[in-house]
């Protein structure tokens, strides 16, 4: 089976999870990355969903009883995920003959769609996927993911959401602004900003990073944070302005 791989804005979607367990827990954390807004609908939920069912959150509500057929209405995607094979497959039956979109974790055959294993370096995704043949090496692949892009990567992107545009708009020519572009993505330009971090101490862990760097006003929270990106940019600005007067 070929799937066609797409990424989805999820922004503003309804979400329906159907299940309370293990692989329920993994699929809502996933969605949480997203602005999905998420219902989760199981007669018992596991231990891991304690923490976010203490929360008040608007992004998502959970739903203490069995799946019924109105909980489909309006939903954008669906996740069967409970530990009942005949009632994943009922739900996927449902859903479909609704157009909604539904991935069942116990039937490739039954599923619309998979979801990989994922690695996020802010706006980098890097995903893996075996067709649900062999997710343990969808997993080991991930793994290889984690060694080899860093936070370089991350750090690299928050900065060019601003410095793309100003590019774009102060400097005319393409092939100059192919050549600027093909040099901030360089491994040579990648190994400066590990540089950069070595230097400072600078070590977050992913999700540290994810709220330090989301937050656009990070420089008041954290100066080290501020350093570095302050002297990311000012090694951009050398490597711009040098091929702009090349």
């Amino acid at each position: 089976m070929k799937f066609y791989p797409v990424n989805l804005n999820l922004d503003d979607k309804k979400v329906l999870i159907v299940g309370g367990g293990k692989v329920a827990l993994r699929k809502f954390k996933r969605l949480m990355l997203t602005k999905a807004e998420i219902k989760i609908v199981s007669p018992e939920f596991n231990s891991g969903f304690k923490t976010y069912i203490k929360q008040d959150l608007e992004q998502y509500r959970f739903i203490k009883r069995k799946f019924g057929e109105k909980d489909l209405i309006g939903q954008f995607l669906v996740f069967a995920a409970t530990d009942n094979s005949k009632l994943n497959q009922r739900i996927a039956l449902l859903a479909r003959g609704k157009n909604i979109l539904v991935n069942l974790i116990d039937n490739a055959d039954f599923t619309d769609f998979t979801v990989p294993a994922a690695l996020n370096r802010g706006e980098l995704l890097l995903t893996a996927s075996t067709g649900s043949n062999l997710p343990a090496l969808s997993k080991k692949v991930k793994n290889k993911f984690e060694q080899e892009f860093g936070l370089e990567y991350q750090i690299l992107l928050e900065l060019m959401k601003e410095k793309r545009p100003q590019i774009i708009a102060e400097i005319d020519e393409i092939s100059v602004r192919r050549k600027i572009f093909k040099e901030l993505a360089s491994d040579q330009f990648l190994n400066k900003i590990k540089l950069i971090m070595a230097q400072l101490n600078f070590n977050l862990k992913e999700k540290q990073a994810d709220e330090a760097f989301n937050n656009r006003n990070f420089d008041l929270k954290n100066k080290n944070i501020k350093q570095l990106f302050t002297e990311v940019e000012a090694e951009m600005d050398k490597i711009i302005a040098e091929i702009k007067d090349d």
